[in-house]
């Protein structure tokens, strides 16, 4: 990392480089679950938004949780992406597709029908953001507990209660109150 936006100091390199090697993943698995098929993309916005973090890192170290600031920049850089596409609601729809096959893999969950499918994609689609990330993270990207929360920079038990608030909203939006009850984390 020679670059000028570099962090200054070996230490603050090596904070950094740390940092997004034990993120990285995550940040990755995230960003394609909102882009869809261009993983292409994915790599841009993550490559973005670590060039951000990079820039300011000494403000990212002085954040209660360094690991929610980054997620933050995520975010921004993903939300800027979509808005930037011609159809960023199809772009999300499609993109929601694995998150849609590995939540009914996890929460041990059956839908048969294209109707029972658009069913659940509406209703994690209509989710409030944070429960919808909480979702994607647990569920589709099998992070645990700790390691969402601390993305989200929210205490575990704040995080369970949302999931389970979630996967109830879900549950009575596609009909099925024994999605509820099925908690498997």
């Amino acid at each position: 990392m020679n670059d000028s936006s570099a962090p200054d100091g070996p230490r603050l390199r090596l904070t950094f480089e740390a940092f997004c090697a034990t993120h990285e993943r995550a940040w990755s698995g995230f960003a394609r679950t909102q882009v869809g098929a261009d993983h292409g993309a994915a790599e841009l916005i993550v490559a973005e938004m670590k060039a951000h973090l990079r820039r300011n890192w000494s403000l990212a170290l002085r954040q209660e949780i360094p690991a929610a600031y980054a997620w933050r920049l995520l975010k921004e850089h993903l939300g800027a992406w979509l808005d930037a596409q011609s159809q960023p609601a199809a772009v999300q729809i499609a993109a929601m597709d694995a998150v849609i096959g590995h939540f009914c893999r996890q929460a041990r969950l059956s839908l048969e029908t294209l109707p029972e499918q658009i069913g659940l994609l509406t209703a994690i689609l209509a989710l409030p953001e944070r429960q919808r990330d909480i979702m994607v993270l647990t569920y589709c990207l099998d992070l645990d507990d700790d390691e969402a929360a601390a993305y989200l920079g929210t205490p575990t038990a704040t995080l369970r209660s949302n999931r389970r608030h979630a996967r109830r909203r879900i549950a009575k939006a596609i009909g099925r109150p024994d999605l509820s009850d099925r908690e498997s984390r």
